[in-house]
């Protein structure tokens, strides 16, 4: 069966930020201390939702350029694929990285977490193979590169997740989970994914012990 297009995680982080923004009234009666910018020097910063450490506003920062480069993809799949289902694809993966993207600026704007607003250049250079490739081609190309794109990310967002003690960047890592999750399914409906070159799971944690 072709996976369609849930809509659960719009209305689940329109909650969580209404429950943000009402902390934000409390805390702006009592200041805590200063949002943390992605400027710091410090690896720690604390905010009234918790420590902000480099890799919670790393992770603000990579799906921020995730969006600026797989927006303008899906488009091209639109515009481009020569597969169905791949024009198909584009259009959920476009629509539903605006609606990431709108959430990763709201959250970085609360916690002062500076974001980029350019490609990342090897991304830049993703989108400059994709708009040369035609036909089939093209398709190949969109669908490798956002399943290898995706598939690196996801495992960023669960490390952060696994370890942050930052309540928005939490519910963050939560909703980016489920967002590049959904999206990794879509490519693979797709079909043409180049397994090769998708790094296998990690072997089992740890070794039999005495």
């Amino acid at each position: 069966m072709i996976p369609c297009r849930p809509r659960g995680p719009r209305s689940r982080w329109a909650t969580r930020l209404l429950a943000a923004a009402s902390l934000g009234l409390v805390v702006a009666a009592f200041p805590a201390a200063p949002p943390a910018s992605a400027q710091d020097g410090g690896d720690v910063v604390e905010t009234a939702w918790g420590p902000l450490t480099a890799a919670d506003r790393d992770l603000l920062i990579r799906v921020k350029y995730a969006g600026l480069w797989e927006i303008p993809a899906g488009e091209m799949a639109v515009e481009k694929g020569v597969d169905e289902r791949v024009r198909e694809v584009g259009a959920f993966i476009r629509d539903e990285h605006i609606e990431l993207d709108l959430a990763t600026d709201e959250v970085a704007a609360q916690l002062g977490v500076d974001l980029p607003d350019e490609p990342y250049a090897d991304n830049q250079l993703a989108l400059d193979r994709m708009a040369a490739a035609e036909g089939g081609a093209f398709d190949l190309e969109f669908v490798q590169r956002l399943r290898e794109a995706h598939g690196s990310i996801y495992s960023l967002i669960a490390y952060v997740r696994a370890g942050t003690q930052n309540d928005l960047v939490r519910d963050f890592a939560d909703t980016g989970e489920e967002f590049v999750g959904r999206h990794m399914e879509y490519l693979e409906s797709t079909g043409p994914v180049d397994w090769v070159h998708i790094p296998p799971p990690p072997g089992p944690a740890g070794a039999p012990s005495r």
